[in-house]
């Protein structure tokens, strides 16, 4: 059921016609859990009417990798057969599964398996230590590249190609209401294991997927499939809407070759994170690309207003949410782009506290942590979570402007909190590409720009001390720094530790 080089959308074989988004959403909402009360019988597996119903065609490609097309046919035998492996070595609902495969076909079988079976999921990178990850988590198993205690590995596309000889001995209970223990490191830089629940999950599916137009879409995937990102808002619904998925195998790291992929397979829709995004608007055919593309989300950072004067030349959308929220919390409405624009609120309630932190509640909240030696820290499922992000409201969309936790004091006691005086600065000057405030040596700041020096001169010194208001007292210097000598994350957001650490050995050399 395997072919090797791409069908043409005017040409070659005829595609059943995939279900309607609008039967899928219905299925969604068909099948999101409700919150459980005491004495209630726990709610049957949701998954299993999903799958069977959008997954068993044997006629539509479900996901391309190296030119090799496997059709959603083949991709449910895979499944069926992690499935009686599973059962064989008598993994139970709720038993912890580390699953450490790279975005692959046989990753896709793995997960419909553990779905099906209700198995709770603990999503990893396949360089990372297996048996601390199974320690760390009490897992009783992991899928992984390599063979080794208590692990499967999976043939590429027909099921397992080796079994564990017994499961690991674990000291916590099963955790059957939780169904994936995604990790992130958030904007705090400490590292958690999220968990989130089936109705956690689907409930964003349900709120997200109506606007995502993908009836008959290919979907070119660059996001990691460990993120709650790359899950949740790219591969889930691809899978559920019947779209071809064709799976970049640079991760979106090649702007060059991942232009040509989509360029070969006619793709209609790319969710990224901005450096991506910016990394495709530097090629000579990328912007083309873009501009062709029926949809998909830009989140996980927020978009400058460079970028965003670029992206408002497409169909793509603002995303915003984070691990937390599964990762759902506001989508903008195709091509509407603007400086640090998050989007509007969607499946969940999100208000601004009077500091401005962005709270929200519902469905999306997720159900607790994980910690090692812990176990589930359980959490209120109505209770209003804290982002620690700071944003402002314009009429119905959010704004991002800031964190909270980047704040700092200066000797004299006085604490300065950097996210929210960046914020003010990228709003009032959208040229700039980002902004960083730090303290050279404690007594006063600096402000690093980061702009094109080749595009608009960018703000004087004056204007931003009168952004800074009675903080400018304390400015003691201002920096240009070009976007190629601006340090980044994976995602696109500023590594402030390290740029921090570069202005100030350049500071002190000067």
């Amino acid at each position: 059921m395997r072919a090797a080089a791409p069908s043409s959308r005017s040409g070659g074989a005829t595609r059943p016609s995939p279900a309607a988004p609008t039967d899928v959403v219905a299925d969604l909402q068909d099948a999101r859990p409700r919150p459980s009360t005491p004495g209630a019988a726990p709610d049957p597996n949701p998954w299993r009417g999903l799958f069977y119903e959008h997954l068993r065609d044997e006629g539509l490609p479900a996901v391309i990798m190296d030119g090799v097309v496997t059709p959603a046919g083949s991709l449910w035998t895979g499944a069926r057969r992690w499935t009686e492996s599973f059962r064989g070595a008598s993994l139970r609902k709720g038993d912890r599964l580390v699953v450490a495969l790279p975005p692959s076909t046989a990753f896709v079988q793995v997960l419909v398996a553990a779905l099906w079976e209700g198995l709770t999921i603990a999503l990893a990178s396949p360089d990372e230590n297996i048996e601390q990850l199974c320690s760390a988590l009490d897992a009783r198993a992991a899928v992984a590249p390599s063979s080794g205690a208590s692990r499967w590995t999976a043939d590429p596309y027909a099921g397992p190609a080796s079994t564990p000889d017994a499961l690991r001995p674990t000291k916590t209970s099963p955790t059957p209401d939780v169904r994936i223990l995604v990790r992130t490191s958030g904007t705090t830089q400490m590292a958690r294991w999220i968990a989130l629940s089936d109705r956690n999950v689907l409930s964003v599916l349900a709120s997200h997927l109506p606007h995502l137009t993908l009836r008959r879409a290919r979907v070119l995937s660059v996001l990691p499939w460990t993120h709650a990102f790359g899950l949740v808002l790219d591969l889930l619904p691809a899978l559920l809407a019947g779209a071809e998925m064709i799976r970049d195998p640079d991760g979106g790291r090649d702007p060059a070759s991942l232009t040509a992929l989509g360029e070969a397979w006619s793709a209609t829709h790319l969710s990224a994170v901005p450096l991506t995004i910016q990394r495709l608007l530097e090629t000579e055919r990328g912007p083309a690309l873009l501009r062709r593309l029926h949809g998909g989300i830009v989140g996980g950072a927020p978009v400058a207003g460079p970028l965003a004067d670029r992206l408002a030349e497409t169909r793509l959308r603002a995303g915003y949410g984070q691990t937390e929220a599964a990762p759902g919390i506001t989508l903008g409405p195709p091509g509407q782009w603007a400086a640090h624009y998050l989007g509007r609120p969607l499946g969940c309630e999100a208000t601004v506290a009077d500091d401005g932190e962005l709270l929200f509640e519902g469905p999306n909240a997720c159900i607790g942590t994980w910690r090692r030696h812990e176990g589930l820290n359980r959490q209120d499922p109505t209770r209003t979570v804290p982002t620690g992000d700071l944003v402002r409201r314009d009429g119905d969309g959010l704004f991002f402007e800031g964190r909270k936790d980047t704040a700092f004091k200066l000797s004299n006691g006085r604490l300065v909190r950097a996210g929210a005086w960046e914020g003010r600065l990228k709003s009032q000057f959208p040229s700039l590409h980002d902004a960083l405030l730090f303290t050279p040596a404690g007594d006063g700041i600096s402000v690093a720009l980061c702009i094109d020096p080749c595009g608009a001169k960018g703000p004087s010194e004056r204007a931003i001390r009168e952004v800074l208001g009675s903080l400018a007292e304390r400015l003691v210097d201002c920096v240009r720094v070009a976007p190629e000598n601006w340090v980044q994350r994976a995602k696109g957001t500023v590594d402030r530790a390290e740029m921090t650490r570069r202005l100030r050995a350049s500071e002190a050399a000067d």
